[in-house]
């Protein structure tokens, strides 16, 4: 047994490698841009300024912090990092003069040992509405969606925030991890419009007596912010999607909007994802894994 440990390690020798080799790593992988030019601190060490790509980093745990370019008079950010072999990190961050405005998503890759391919999505603030190549998807957090590798289109959006959209690579075998961070945005409510008679196109000057066939027809429009219905649950028995007097799914339907109906937004949604809309001149609750918010 000696004499083969001998042999096995003079072979390592001669061929380049040390015993050492045998318990490093694979490096990994680490880029990040910002808006505007930051410099990378890694563990408190100056590592250069954005746009910022490393391919052999040693794996571990990391704390980054990002400080943007003097005389813009930004905050600097900071997060914990755990790099992972043979996986790439990938961080955008657009900076604001508030934490609220900031905005910015963490790309980041976990091998599975079943060789599944997974995407989860995270994000600040939480319970927001994810839409994945089109479709609702449900709200954030989500963990370990089985997804085919390869390229998907990812949304994310929220009252009161900025929606962000997301060209993906899943990987097979790998746990896609994507991190967002959405900027705030104040919605503002106006009432409808309305004509006064002195500006008003309906109103004919070549006759005095207009009849009823010749007469304007004022089409019905949803100022923005709406809700556009894009799903329902159950399109062969429900043949629309419910609205609800309550927030809840146990609530008594009042009414069933159709697919691409426009259905007016009252500015308020629960924790659970329900927007409260306007319906057929009464007040009700819709469900957000059906509905895409227009703004």
């Amino acid at each position: 047994m000696k004499k083969l440990s001998i042999i096995i390690i003079s072979s390592l020798i001669l061929g380049g490698c040390t015993p050492k080799d045998l318990f490093v790593k694979p490096l990994a992988g680490l880029e990040i841009n910002t808006t505007p030019t930051s410099t990378v601190f890694l563990n408190g060490e100056n590592k250069g300024e954005t746009p910022y790509s490393n391919k052999n980093v040693k794996p571990g745990s990391y704390t980054l912090r990002l400080v943007p370019a003097s005389g813009d008079s930004l905050p600097p950010y900071e997060t914990k990092l755990n790099l992972t072999s043979k996986a790439s990190t990938v961080i955008s961050r657009s900076f604001a003069q508030s934490d609220l405005d900031a905005s910015g998503y963490t790309l980041q890759l976990q091998e599975e040992s079943s060789g599944e391919t997974y995407l989860s999505v995270i994000s600040e603030p939480d319970t927001i509405n994810v839409t994945l190549d089109d479709r609702p998807n449900g709200f954030t957090p989500l963990s370990k969606i089985v997804i085919a590798p390869g390229s998907h289109s990812l949304l994310v959006s929220s009252p009161g925030y900025l929606e962000q959209t997301l060209s993906i690579n899943a990987v097979k075998g790998y746990n896609l991890i994507v991190n967002f961070k959405l900027a705030s945005q104040t919605i503002v409510l106006l009432p409808p419009t309305q004509a006064t008679p002195s500006a008003s196109p309906e109103i004919s000057l070549s006759s005095a007596s207009p009849t009823p066939k010749s007469s304007p027809v004022l089409v019905s429009t949803v100022e923005k912010p709406y809700l556009v219905v894009v799903d329902n649950p159950d399109t062969q028995t429900s043949k629309g999607l419910n609205v609800r007097k309550e927030a809840s799914s146990s609530s008594d339907v009042i009414g069933k909007a159709s697919i691409n109906e426009k259905l007016k937004y009252l500015g308020e949604t629960t924790e659970a994802g329900w927007f409260k809309v306007e319906f057929e001149n009464n007040t009700g609750w819709v469900s957000g894994k059906y509905v895409t918010l227009v703004k």
